[in-house]
């Protein structure tokens, strides 16, 4: 991903990374001689865990001013962009959390679509459906149209999302 605003100075870049390990993305102000100065750590996955840093100070090296605002601004942007759905209500949360299991789980299929659209439409106003669906799957909810699912077809849906919970010890049950 290329930076959304130019660098200050030339010697100065930034980096976005993501560790597998920590479900979380590193976003890294480089210098061209010291390397990484500070990283952000964001964390997608778990609303629990909030974002630090994570400062490098090789040979005492100073950064200039501008550089740190542009920085900061930049870890910010990815703060709003990649933690935006933990400020839905709490129900909707756990909902993301708990289709990213099934997801993980069991994968997903196109004809789950229109159950997970009913599933959070009774749940949420049609705004927030809309992000949920865009921060689990990475799709608008145009691409899970489709006929209206049978009860079954929510239940099975709502009985996968709490399997995968209690199989990954992230949920109690």
């Amino acid at each position: 991903m290329a930076d959304a605003r130019p660098a200050p100075h030339p010697d100065y870049r930034i980096t976005r990374t993501y560790a597998l390990p920590e479900d979380a993305w590193h976003i890294e102000l480089d210098h061209r001689d010291a390397s990484r100065l500070v990283t952000a750590v964001i964390p997608d996955e778990d609303p629990a865990r909030e974002p630090s840093f994570h400062l490098f100070a090789p040979d005492g090296h100073d950064v200039p001013y501008e550089v740190l605002v542009w920085f900061m601004a930049e870890a910010a942007d990815e703060v709003r962009t990649l933690r935006a759905w933990t400020t839905l209500p709490a129900a909707a949360v756990d909902t993301v959390v708990a289709l990213r299991e099934a997801v993980a789980a069991d994968g997903w299929a196109d004809e789950d679509g229109p159950a997970l659209l009913a599933l959070l439409s009774g749940a949420l106003p049609g705004d927030q459906v809309a992000a949920v669906v865009l921060e689990v799957l990475g799709v608008g909810t145009e691409a899970l149209t489709g006929p209206p699912p049978a009860p079954a077809a929510v239940a099975a849906l709502r009985e996968r999302m709490a399997g995968a919970g209690w199989a990954s010890g992230t949920t109690d049950g």
